[in-house]
Parts: structure tokens; C-alpha cells; sequence
């Protein structure tokens, strides 16, 4: 499945490894703008479990003057004077999220008992500060805080099971280096997306203003055929992208986890920044990234209501008549 939606797909989650958290609780707060004021480089290792198999993958991360840069398998780029961009294998950078775009409100996360800061071990050699992500009494998430920064150190992901899922912590870190801050894009970069207002969207389109589990409907987008519809339950988000098209088992990875989705079969996808849960129903491709816990991401996208089916054209209503006639002389 070779399309700008999977490319989407992946910039949303290789930025979601970046030491930023969406807005919420106070200390998670602090930990987005601690990223966002603090000049640091260092070596990122993120480790994820795929069914039986733990993965692993080490990123530089460098962010300087409120721009942030991952290098990786791609490189991607954060800042508030440009978005988001993607390079692919050294090439320039193509445009995926614009300022503008930027949700005006989140909700409030209260469905989440964070804990207070305590001190913790100390994480790439600083001093840190420990929080606790809980949700009805389950932990989800422990995050560790650097003590004089604020910024991200370690974050660790658990199933409902208590087992980690997830971690990224820094190898090394460097607090304010001295190297020149990441470059600006040399020129405007192509395939940025368009906010759509919900009257506008086509009747195929499948855009409900809230989600199972408390999901909010931030923001509608489109770029070229690929409609995205970003929603946040104040600590996750949750991207959910659709285009015209059909899936078919040999169009994915054999790895998936073979998954349902309302009457459709879909498969899901652990990654180094979270979920990703793929399906095709009534003529479009679905494809659902998020950081949140996989039972939430598919509890969410299970309560998206059925794609509309396209309507019949005229000669196709015509054929459909004619067929119902002549059934009963067969």
C-alpha cells in the first residue's frame, strides 16, 4: 500500500518520539515546552514490542532556537515557524503539517490521574523526576522528567497486562550545545495539508465529532485525495486518514495483528511511536495512528461509524432495474 497516506502515517509517528507531549496535565505541559525552549542534542533509543519480538531503533535528536529534528531512517523536522516536514533519504523536505493548522483548544484529559513528580534513577546520566500516567486505576505510562529542564528523559509504555510495551530514553543528552541550530527549510515545500470546515466534506467521508473513550475531534484536513481527521482525549492523539481505494491482505505487512474493525477486517501495527491500525471498508482505506494504548486506539476506532456507500450513478440504477426484472424470468 504504497501511498501518501502511509507516508503521513509514519510522520505522525516518528514526530510523536520527539520529547514532546501534546497539552494535558501540568508536568506533561512542562515537558512540551521545556522542548520547545531548551537547546539539546542526544541519542535517542526507542524499543517497542511487536507481538513476540522487542524491536529497537536509536535516533539523533537535535533542537535548537524552538525548531527539532529527528534523524533516522527519515529525517523529521518540528517547529513553530514551519510545522512538521519530512525528508526521505537525504532529499529536501516535503511539507506535512503547517502551523496554522494547529488545534486552537485540547480537551482536558481529565479521564487520567497523573501523579505527582517524584525523584527517580537517573536517565543518561541527569537527575530525574518521576510521573505516573493512570487510567482507572491502571498504569499506562511512567514518564521521567529531567530535573533541571523539564524535558522528556524516558517514557515508558504498559499494556493492561503491566508489561512495557514501549520505551524511549535518551542514551546521551547534551543540554545547550554549542552547534548551529537546525536549518530552516530553503523554500516552501509541496503536499502541505488544507483545514476542511465539517459542512464541506463529501458525503463518503467519515468524520464524527467524538470517539469512544473520551476522543475529541480537533481538526479536518485534507491533502489531495487523503482526508485526515485528527482527534486528542487531552494527553493522546489519535490521526485517522482515508482515501478512495481497497485493501487487500498482500498490500500490508505480513506482521500485523490480524484485527476487526466494525465488519471490516484490518491489522495493527506496533511502531516505534505507537499504533497503527490499517482497514478498507466501502471503497476507502482507512489508516489510524496514534500514541495511545492499542486497546484505546482500537476501542476508538471501532466506535467510527460504517463508510457511507457510494451512490449508485444513473446507469448504474438503470442496470440495477433492469437486473431486479429480469431475476424472476431466469
Amino acid at each position: 500500500m504504497r501511498s501518501r497516506v502511509v507516508t503521513a502515517a509514519l510522520v505522525v509517528a516518528m514526530v510523536g518520539v520527539a520529547p514532546a507531549l501534546a497539552a494535558g496535565p501540568a508536568p506533561l505541559e512542562r515537558a512540551r515546552e521545556a522542548a520547545e525552549h531548551t537547546a539539546f542534542e542526544g541519542v535517542l533509543h526507542v524499543r517497542w514490542r511487536d507481538g513476540d519480538v522487542v524491536r529497537s531503533e536509536r535516533l539523533t535528536v537535535e533542537a535548537a532556537a524552538g525548531a527539532l529534528v529527528v534523524h533516522g531512517r527519515n529525517r523529521v523536522m518540528a517547529g513553530p515557524a514551519f510545522g512538521r516536514l519530512v525528508s526521505h533519504g537525504g532529499g529536501g523536505w516535503e511539507e506535512m503539517w503547517l502551523p496554522s493548522l494547529a488545534p486552537a483548544h485540547r480537551p482536558d484529559g481529565s479521564k487520567y490521574v497523573t501523579t505527582a513528580p517524584v525523584d527517580g534513577p537517573k536517565v543518561a546520566g541527569r537527575a530525574s523526576r518521576v510521573v505516573e500516567v493512570r487510567h482507572q486505576g491502571a498504569l499506562l505510562e511512567r514518564i521521567y522528567l529531567d530535573a533541571e529542564t523539564g524535558l522528556l528523559l524516558q517514557r515508558d509504555q504498559f499494556d493492561a497486562q503491566g508489561a512495557v510495551v514501549r520505551t524511549l530514553a535518551f542514551e546521551s543528552l547534551t543540554i545547550g550545545h554549542t552547534g548551529s541550530p537546525p536549518a530552516n527549510p530553503p523554500s516552501k515545500a509541496h503536499h502541505a495539508p488544507e483545514a476542511v470546515a465539517p459542512e464541506h466534506l463529501g458525503r463518503s467521508a467519515v468524520a464524527p465529532g467524538a470517539l469512544a473513550d473520551g476522543y475529541e475531534r480537533m481538526g479536518i484536513y485534507r491533502d489531495g485525495p487523503v482526508l485526515h481527521v485528527l482527534y486528542s482525549d487531552g494527553v493522546y492523539d489519535l490521526s485517522v486518514f482515508q482515501q478512495p481505494g481497497r485493501l487487500r491482505r498482500s498490500d500490508v505487512p505480513p506482521s500485523g495483528e490480524r484485527v476487526t474493525v466494525g465488519r471490516a477486517t484490518g491489522w495493527r501495527y506496533p511502531w516505534p511511536g505507537g499504533q497503527l491500525v490499517v482497514w478498507s471498508s466501502a471503497g476507502r482505506v482507512f489508516t489510524a495512528v496514534s500514541d495511545a494504548p492499542a486497546d484505546q486506539v482500537l476501542t476508538a476506532v471501532r466506535s467510527l461509524p460504517p463508510a457511507p456507500t457510494r451512490e449508485l450513478s444513473l446507469l448504474g440504477k438503470v442496470r440495477r432495474a433492469c437486473q431486479a426484472l429480469m431475476e424472476p424470468l431466469g
